[in-house]
């Protein structure tokens, strides 16, 4: 069944909104650095304190209001205390089930945690270290902070850096086009080569993909027949190198054409029938096989 999350008379779905989240946050957990007190952890003798703040684990948002004081035990131990997200158990309007504080032991070095993909399965359970510690008669010792941070603003400053290069990367690609340069754009799926450029006419090749297209041109009026040759990039020759002419006649202001231009593998000829003052331009294509 098809279901909406972010529309008119619909429910947005708490593992939508969390799957939101985590992808934004790219996976990240962590405590916001900017909200009460941080969640700070403090001890004395065998009982810890999470300070107020909040966490966002797994793209879900858990707020701690006050405090809270939690027993650490005077037994012998190598503890993590952890925020446990268990999404196999229910939740009731008064009472959230799927969230605590849970301290992990071990007797022989500090544990490993269940970290299950409750955002992809929307199940099972994911655990967060807020600290490390050990337990013993006399009370906690080596005691290690081990919360991580989400700073929003260092995320959306990362954000911004990124765009800016990537800006910055485009503006320095379209700065190398400079009336015909020899690139369009420095990549291999646009670039064009200049064959051939002197006072009296030009040649360029522009490959997009496999396909090439050869434009040529007089870049003065000429008087009489010409023709210049150019040379093909080797790995840019066509597979049949005997291209059919191609014919383009020029047009003067009267439409009376009086000349024509032929375009082959090798060279530009013009040939001006009536000696008079004329432009010509011709183009010719073919894919690379």
């Amino acid at each position: 069944m098809l279901k909406g999350h972010v529309f008119k008379e619909q429910i947005f779905g708490n593992q939508i909104f969390a799957l939101f989240i985590n992808t934004f946050l790219n996976g990240q957990n962590g405590v916001s650095n900017n909200y009460k007190n941080g969640m700070q952890v403090t001890y004395s003798s065998s009982t810890l304190t999470v300070q107020s703040g909040a966490v966002c684990i797994q793209g879900r948002f858990l707020e701690e209001d006050t405090s809270t004081d939690i027993s650490a035990g005077t037994d012998s131990s190598y503890c993590k205390l952890v925020i446990e997200i268990d999404l196999d158990k229910q939740n009731t309007e008064g009472q959230l089930s799927q969230a605590s504080y849970k301290i992990v032991k071990s007797s022989s070095g500090y544990p490993n945690l269940t970290q299950n993909d409750i955002v992809k399965n929307n199940a099972g359970i994911y655990q967060y270290e807020l600290a490390r510690f050990k337990t013993s008669l006399s009370g906690i010792t080596e005691f290690q902070d081990m919360r991580t941070f989400l700073d929003f603003n260092s995320i959306y400053s990362v954000i911004q850096t990124q765009f800016q290069s990537v800006l910055d990367e485009l503006e320095e690609e379209l700065a190398s086009v400079e009336d015909g340069s020899a690139y369009v754009l420095k990549n291999d799926f646009t670039t064009k080569h200049i064959l051939l450029d002197n006072t009296n006419v030009r040649v360029e090749l522009i490959k997009i993909g496999n396909l090439c297209i050869i434009n040529a041109y007089s870049k003065s009026t000429l008087s009489s027949s010409y023709f210049w040759k150019f040379d093909i990039p080797e790995n840019l020759k066509p597979s049949n190198p005997s291209f059919i002419l191609h014919y383009s006649p020029t047009v003067d202001a009267n439409f009376n054409i009086d000349g024509y231009s032929v375009l082959t593998s090798e060279r530009f000829e013009v040939q001006n029938k009536t000696n008079t003052h004329k432009y010509f331009f011709n183009t010719i294509s073919y894919y690379l096989e």
